[in-house]
């Protein structure tokens, strides 16, 4: 969740408004390639479409019009940047990486209605302050600062109007404007960023669920003695409703400021979190599947590691759980047979796959478990892993008919697993991962089914 609030624009609310933002933007693009064009015509020029699509103008319009519907369009944005960056122009993922951390806030009128709506006239009695100015901005709502009448601290999160009734239809018209205007290369398959940011959305404005979630988490982290340096926001149900979430407010530090002169400190926060999300997924067998700098902080005082966003929270069945386990340690052990055993298990290759690809996916795989075979604290900051990786990776980008998409939920734990190197990377840590994972590993079995993914997850 973003800081940067010193944006502020209306939220479109309604289905209607929502499509024809989109509709002026798509009429913006156009305009700007007919311009261009015309240009480099008078110039004697003959221009490639791909390069007038892809002008710094057009990119900016398209992160711009993203960021202030907020929401679905938002968030495809947002994780085309983190699961397709490696396949993009530089240019583009460079303006879409923009999303992560610019979003546009509500005015304070829009803000009041939305208060007025949920908790009703004379709401500002239940408190003795509250802050219009949020604190930080995301895609689905922003956070204020307030404090009750009995000296209670609470950051309450404000979901912006209309978000949750038009998931579905941003969703899709944001698609067909990406994949049909020639922004995103043809051969990229969105199918899967789109299921898994309709699944997150959904997750994510649920904010009753978000409530059950911290009051569960909590319980998780209480049942093992070892995350007694983990922290979770109070839950206050009686202030909560479907568009407003209020917690307890926790003085911390931004983990990446907290960290910045401190390499041991660094050290320490990355195998916590390697080891939470062990725990999480062999323990607890749910999931925050969000990996982002801004959903921790450093506690001010105790040094403890505080938990903000628990909203994408995915509960897997043992069975997959277990499956998956083989499918890591098949992969530290650089055991082809037994990988492939265990991801044909989780869905995996259910289109047909060249023997070349599929050794590929497998390396690619093995690749990835190289900080779980290292024998000590992995270098991230040294290691050029993710080259290696995206290197390995062109053999099958170059024939994108037989591009394979594993299933959604795998995605999920990939993404969390991908995005805590990219954390150990930008603060420069150096983890143990093969120590941290060892205690996890042990009875590791397949089972003799098939599809074993988890069908509690939103109906997509």
């Amino acid at each position: 969740m973003s800081r940067e609030t010193g944006k502020s624009a209306p939220v479109p609310s309604s289905r209607l408004s929502r499509m024809m933002h989109l509709g002026g933007l798509a009429s913006r693009i156009a305009g700007n390639v007919a311009v261009e064009t015309g240009r480099h015509l008078l110039k004697g020029q003959k221009p490639e479409l791909n390069d007038l699509l892809l002008n710094t103008t057009n990119l900016s319009h398209v992160a711009d019009k993203l960021a202030s519907m907020r929401g679905a369009a938002m968030k495809m944005g947002q994780l085309i940047s983190m699961d397709a960056g490696t396949v993009l122009p530089r240019e583009l993922a460079e303006i879409l990486d923009r999303l992560r951390s610019d979003a546009v806030t509500m005015p304070p009128s829009q803000l009041i209605a939305s208060l007025n709506r949920n908790w009703g006239e004379g709401w500002d009695q239940r408190f003795k302050r509250f802050s219009f100015q949020p604190m930080a901005a995301a895609s689905i709502g922003q956070v204020h600062k307030a404090v009750d009448k009995k000296g209670h601290e609470l950051a309450i999160k404000v979901q912006y109007p209309g978000v949750r009734q038009s998931i579905d239809s941003d969703l899709d018209n944001v698609y067909g404007l990406l994949k049909f205007s020639g922004i995103l290369p043809k051969e990229l398959d969105l199918e899967p960023v789109l299921q898994e940011a309709r699944y997150q959305l959904h997750q994510e404005a649920n904010y009753q669920q978000e409530g059950q979630n911290l009051q569960d988490y909590q319980q998780y982290l209480n049942s093992l003695s070892q995350f007694e340096h983990c922290v979770v926001p109070g839950f206050y149900p009686e202030l909560s409703t479907e568009e407003i979430l209020c917690m307890d407010f926790i003085h911390g530090q931004p983990l990446e400021l907290a960290v910045m002169n401190d390499r041991a400190l660094a050290n320490r926060v990355m195998t916590q979190l390697f080891e939470l999300f062990f725990a999480e997924l062999l323990t607890f067998h749910c999931v925050q599947t969000d990996p982002n700098l801004a959903n921790y902080q450093l506690e001010e005082g105790t040094q403890k590691l505080v938990l903000l966003d628990l909203g994408a929270l995915c509960r897997y069945p043992p069975e997959f759980v277990a499956t998956y386990k083989a499918a890591i340690v098949a992969a530290q052990n650089e055991d082809k047979d037994k990988l492939l055993s265990a991801l044909e298990q989780l869905g995996f290759f259910e289109q047909a796959q060249t023997e070349q690809n599929l050794e590929i996916i497998l390396s690619i795989l093995m690749m990835a478990a190289e900080p779980l075979r290292h024998d000590g604290p992995y270098d991230f900051a040294r290691s050029d892993l993710a080259q290696r990786i995206r290197d390995k990776g062109m053999g099958i980008s170059r024939d994108p008919s037989a591009w394979h998409t594993p299933p959604p939920e795998v995605i999920f734990l990939h993404r969390k697993m991908g995005g805590l190197y990219l954390m150990a990377t930008k603060l420069r840590a150096c983890v143990d991962i093969r120590a941290v994972f060892e205690p996890y590993c042990a009875d590791v079995e397949l089972n003799s089914e098939k599809n074993l993914l988890p069908s509690i997850f939103y109906p997509l």
